[in-house]
């Protein structure tokens, strides 16, 4: 009697794990794409190298439970700098000048969203490596916290992003480096499309 009970929760068992595996094989199947565009205004030490950024990512996430999905994201992500920066100290007979560049970013990330109020409003983060592409940037750890409103096919996003991995600007009169390790943050907000 022992074994044919042991036998039966095994056999019961194995039906549910092979059916949830169906389920979350269909849900992936069954998963969104999602394109999207942003603008946004640099801030903290990114705000004294560059004066706006943009980008742009798509993602395909799917509902693991209700109204949870998750999935993958690849994006471009864009700092116009400021152009060149010198000063120079009368006192102490110093000057430095400093040529600020664009950087630009590819992010690679997981993503990961929960909606509220049947749809219409939701939170998430992207978490992930920037790689640099161009400019003095180094790549770095990548997260993206952001809130969104879903209007059907069209999103209202606004987020914070940050790139963790500084920058290294060159000081073109003494030779020296401008090194800033907060990396490059900005506010943002843009649309996204779903599909």
């Amino acid at each position: 009697m022992k074994k044919i009970c042991l036998l039966t929760a095994i056999a019961v068992l194995g039906f549910t794990t092979i059916k949830a595996q169906g389920d979350f094989a269909e849900k992936a199947k069954n998963g969104g794409f999602y394109v999207g565009a942003n603008i946004g205004v640099p801030l903290s030490t990114a705000s004294d190298i560059a004066a706006f950024n943009f980008g742009f990512d798509g993602a395909y996430l799917f509902e693991v439970i209700d109204n949870f999905e998750v999935g993958g994201l690849l994006g471009y992500t864009h700092f116009i700098a400021d152009g060149n920066y010198t000063y120079y100290n009368w006192e102490d007979d110093y000057y430095f000048a400093r040529d600020y560049k664009d950087a630009s970013f590819v992010p690679i990330a997981a993503s990961a969203r929960y909606y509220f109020a049947d749809h219409k409003f939701f939170g998430g983060l992207d978490l992930g490596v920037a790689i640099n592409v161009s400019g003095d940037a180094k790549s770095g750890f990548y997260a993206r916290p952001k809130f969104g409103f879903d209007l059907g096919v069209v999103a209202l996003i606004a987020s914070f992003q940050n790139v963790s991995g500084g920058v290294d600007y060159d000081d073109n009169y003494y030779g020296s480096t401008y090194i800033s390790s907060s990396g490059f943050n900005s506010f943002n907000f843009g649309v996204e499309f779903g599909f």
